[in-house]
Order: C-alpha cells, then sequence, then structure tokens
C-alpha cells in the first residue's frame, strides 16, 4: 500500500509533490549562486592565498564537470533506481560534498569538494523534472516546472544576500564557510519531504508494477481506482507502454543504435531537441551573469565590492521577481512563443550592455555604467519573464517517449552542465580579454536561437505526455505544429479530449497542411 503524508490525495498531493520538487530545485539555485560572491571576498583569497583568475575559473566552473558526470551516471541508473531513489541519492552526494567545500583548506581540497556536489546535483536535476512531469496533470505541467525554475531563482537570491551577509562577519573563515554549510538545510527538507510521496506512475507502469501504479494514479486523481479518470489514464498510459513493449519484442533489447534511429518515432530527433534546449539555455550567457555577476561588476564596471555585492543581490531579486510571470502564462502562451521573444529581447539587451561597457570603461562615463547595470537586469527580467529558466527543464521531459525519457531527460541534463562548464570556464577570461566584445558572443548566440526555435521545435503544451509521444509520429516539420492542447475549466487532462492519438486536442497538430 502506498502510504503518503497525512493520507493526503489529489490535488493536495500533487502540491506537495511540488513543493518537494521546488524544494530541491531552490538547493540547485542556491548552489547555482552562492560562488559568485564569495570568490571575489577577502576570506575566500586570504584562505586560498588569492588564487590567479584561471584558478578561480576552474575552481568555480568544475562543479559542472561534476553536475554533468552526474547527469551521465543518471543515463546509465536512474531507471533502475527509479525517481525517489535517484533523487535521494543525488541528495546524499550533495551533503557529502558540502562537507568537503565547508571543510577545505586547500585548492585542491575545494575542487574535490566542487566535483562531489556537482555530481549530486547532475542527478537531481536529470531526475527532479522527470518525476514532476509524470505526476503532474496536462493542463498544468508547464506551471509547476515552471514553480521549480521560480524556486532556482529564490535560491540564487537567498545566496546572494546570505553571502553579502556573511562579508560582514569579522573572521574570514565565517565570510565564505558559513554560505556553503546553509545549503544542507535545503537538501535535508528535500529528503523528509520525499518520504511521504508516492513514485512516479508512469515508472511504476514501466516496470511492471501495474497495481501499484493504479493506487498512485487513484491519489493523485483523489479518486477511488475503479473511477472512469483514474481507469482512463491507467489505459492510455498502458497502451503506450504496450505498444513500446511490441516494438522491443519485433526488435530485441534497446541498444545504442537505437537512440540514433529516425523512422516513425524520430528517436534521434527526439534526443537532439533535448539536447539541443538545455546547451542553448546555457549559451544564452545566463550563468556567465549568475556565477560572475559579483566579479563582472567589480572588474569590468570597477564597482566597490560591497556595492557589486548588493547590485549582485538585486540580480537576484529580478530574477526573483519576473520568473514568476511564467507560472500565470506558460500554459496558455505555450512553449515556442516566449522562447523567440526572450531569445530575441536577450540579442538586443546583450549589445546594449556591450556598447554601455564599451563607453564605461574606455571614455569612463559613469553613467554608461549605470545604464550597463540596468541592462543586464532586463537581461535577466527579458530571460525570466519569457520561461528561459523553466522550459528547458520541462521540454525533454515532454519530447521523450517513456522507454527513453530517463536517458533523453538525462542527455540533456548533460548537456547543461557540459555547455555550463564551456560558458562559467572562459568567462573570466573572456571578460578580462576582450571586455566588452565578450557580451557580443552572447548576443550573437541569441539572436540565432530565434529562427532555431521556430523551424524546430514543436509546440507541447496542453497535451498529455502519450499525446506528445504520438506527434513525432506525423510530421517533421515543427512549424506546422504550433497548436496547444485544449486544457479544460477544471485543469482535468483525463477527459475524452485527452484519451487516445488524433483527439480533439491534437487534430489540428497532427494536420499535414
Amino acid at each position: 500500500m502506498v502510504h503518503t503524508w497525512g493520507n493526503i490525495q489529489g490535488q493536495s498531493l500533487r502540491i506537495l509533490i511540488s513543493v518537494a520538487s521546488s524544494s530541491a530545485f531552490l538547493l540547485f539555485g542556491y548552489d547555482q549562486g552562492v560562488f559568485a560572491g564569495l570568490i571575489g571576498g577577502d576570506g575566500f583569497k586570504d584562505t586560498f592565498n588569492s588564487p590567479s583568475t584561471k584558478t578561480v575559473g576552474t575552481v568555480t566552473a568544475i562543479y559542472e564537470i561534476g553536475c554533468f558526470f552526474g547527469a551521465v551516471l543518471t543515463f546509465y541508473i536512474g531507471d533502475w533506481l527509479g525517481r525517489k531513489n535517484a533523487i535521494w541519492l543525488g541528495l546524499f552526494i550533495m551533503m557529502v560534498g558540502t562537507v568537503l567545500q565547508t571543510s577545505a583548506f586547500t585548492i585542491s581540497h575545494m575542487i574535490v569538494g566542487r566535483i562531489v556536489t556537482g555530481v549530486g546535483n547532475g542527478i537531481n536535476t536529470s531526475t527532479v523534472p522527470m518525476y514532476q512531469a509524470e505526476t503532474t496533470k496536462a493542463g498544468s505541467r508547464g506551471r509547476m516546472i515552471s514553480i521549480e525554475g521560480w524556486f532556482i531563482t529564490i535560491g540564487i537570491t537567498i545566496s546572494y544576500w546570505i553571502t553579502w551577509g556573511a562579508s560582514k562577519n569579522p573572521d574570514p573563515n565565517l565570510q565564505f564557510r558559513t554560505p556553503i554549510v546553509l545549503q544542507a538545510v535545503f537538501g535535508i527538507i528535500t529528503a523528509i519531504l520525499l518520504f511521504g510521496l508516492p513514485e512516479s506512475p508512469r515508472y511504476l507502469m514501466a516496470k511492471g508494477r501495474k497495481e501499484e501504479a493504479l493506487e498512485v494514479l487513484a491519489l493523485l486523481e483523489g479518486e477511488p481506482a475503479s473511477s472512469p479518470a483514474v481507469q482512463q489514464q491507467y489505459a492510455l498510459i498502458n497502451k503506450a507502454i504496450e505498444t513500446e513493449a511490441a516494438g522491443l519484442a519485433a526488435h530485441g533489447k534497446i541498444t545504442w543504435r537505437d537512440y540514433f534511429k529516425g523512422g516513425k518515432p524520430q528517436t534521434f530527433r527526439r534526443l537532439c531537441l533535448a539536447y539541443g534546449i538545455q546547451m542553448m539555455q546555457q549559451l544564452t550567457g545566463i550563468n556567465a551573469v549568475i556565477f560572475y555577476s559579483a566579479y563582472l561588476l567589480q572588474n569590468v564596471l570597477n564597482l566597490e565590492r560591497e556595492l557589486s555585492l548588493i547590485v549582485g543581490g538585486c540580480t537576484g531579486l529580478t530574477f526573483f521577481v519576473f520568473t514568476f510571470i511564467p507560472i500565470l502564462f506558460i500554459d496558455k502562451w505555450g512553449r515556442r512563443k516566449p522562447l523567440m521573444f526572450g531569445a530575441a529581447g536577450q540579442a538586443i539587451s546583450m549589445l546594449l550592455i556591450a556598447v554601455l561597457v564599451k563607453l564605461s570603461v574606455e571614455n569612463d562615463n559613469k553613467a554608461a555604467g549605470v545604464a550597463g547595470v540596468i541592462f543586464v537586469m532586463v537581461y535577466i527580467a527579458t530571460y525570466s519573464g519569457f520561461a528561459w529558466v523553466a522550459t528547458p527543464w520541462l521540454y525533454p521531459t515532454e519530447i521523450s517517449e517513456l522507454r527513453f525519457r530517463n536517458q533523453g531527460t538525462a542527455l540533456a541534463t548533460s548537456a547543461n552542465w557540459l555547455w555550463n562548464f564551456v560558458v562559467v570556464m572562459i568567462t573570466p577570461l573572456g571578460a578580462e580579454n576582450l571586455g566588452w566584445k565578450f557580451f557580443l558572443i552572447f548576443m550573437c548566440f541569441n539572436a540565432s536561437f530565434v529562427p532555431i526555435i521556430y523551424f524546430f521545435y514543436p509546440e507541447t503544451a496542453g497535451k498529455t505526455l502519450e499525446e506528445l509521444d504520438s506527434l513525432f509520429y506525423t510530421t517533421t516539420k515543427a512549424w506546422k505544429l504550433t497548436e496547444k492542447g485544449h486544457r479544460r475549466a477544471d485543469d482535468n487532462d483525463f477527459g475524452p479530449e485527452a484519451i487516445g492519438v488524433g483527439s480533439a486536442s491534437t487534430a489540428e497538430d497532427v494536420k499535414e497542411k
């Protein structure tokens, strides 16, 4: 029998799953932002003998390599562990890494701690969005993942202001160790919440644990297992699994060759789209801003240390405020349009930042420097408000086949961390050697994403995961798959329009024109 906290079910259970998932992403955000304010502080410099710019870049970016290997590890063991066990493993590894970082007195010790923490975060960021998507209704899936994205920004904001507060401590050791050790609090909260939550019903079905899956579906719906809504959803998932099982029976066990197949399922195309959306998220330049906000403000715009920390904290607040917008509208707007509008706005912002930094540094124009800081905020507001925080985490889960969902999501997450590493590694050197021209690189990337999304990325909003699976059997022309699924007034995705291929919600999507 499946047990939940207080025997809750229905909407209350879905909310608690969202709280636990968001807590895990709050930890992710905190871990992302906390090092940005530490690397320029006296405590960090005194402890590690004023490391060079290259060393700072290595210590900061090596975390992404740990995350990359965590995602790769999930590719191989995620389906064996299950969603909940994978998250627990990730949290445990992160706690070990936190202890190692907090106790570090040498660069090599800190590097090991960063890598270990990264491995745990890589596992969690590969698994949590998948767990959330597989337990959420189609009509609110975007909103729920956007809440996770919002909690990333809450974590970033908390880390910025805690770092600023800790910088006031006269003890240099406590200046940088206190912010690091506090991340353990969020990990412990997430681990405790998971004890009273069910496993993903789609994972249970895929593993043949059908009775348990039916029980979980009933809990998520808040209705008896015999109710039409639960039975319809059960039948829909079961049909998708049987179709995949028939394919396995015909072609044998999944091999590496299967990942590169086209044909009707378009497996390779889906994996490329999943990888691409996460890679694009990093090439927007957002983590150059997050990781090095204080560093860039201090060394490129020549702000005082404390002022740079305060402005860095304000960038976190900008994240916090504007990431809330997609929570309200993402399931109405869809996925494609916000990403395209956001990429265009980010390209314009990066161009203006480059011009203003040039005027500030070369002409000693303080007004241009202030305007540059403002457009950093505008860039962050555009990135956050147009759902670039959450959608790249959601999209791979939506488009992946059930049999490849763990692998597809893990592959996409590995792309995020690999390109995150590249961006974070080159940012100090790029800012130091290229100055204002460094921002033009990200302007070009953002501008290129508009046509890429238009021509290659189909709309996924409002459709069940099973319906999305059927879309790729129909056409490769993404610009023809722009219609969102219909959303019922009661936000119930189990009605007749959500059942089966070619339903009312997808009729226009799959129609070749």
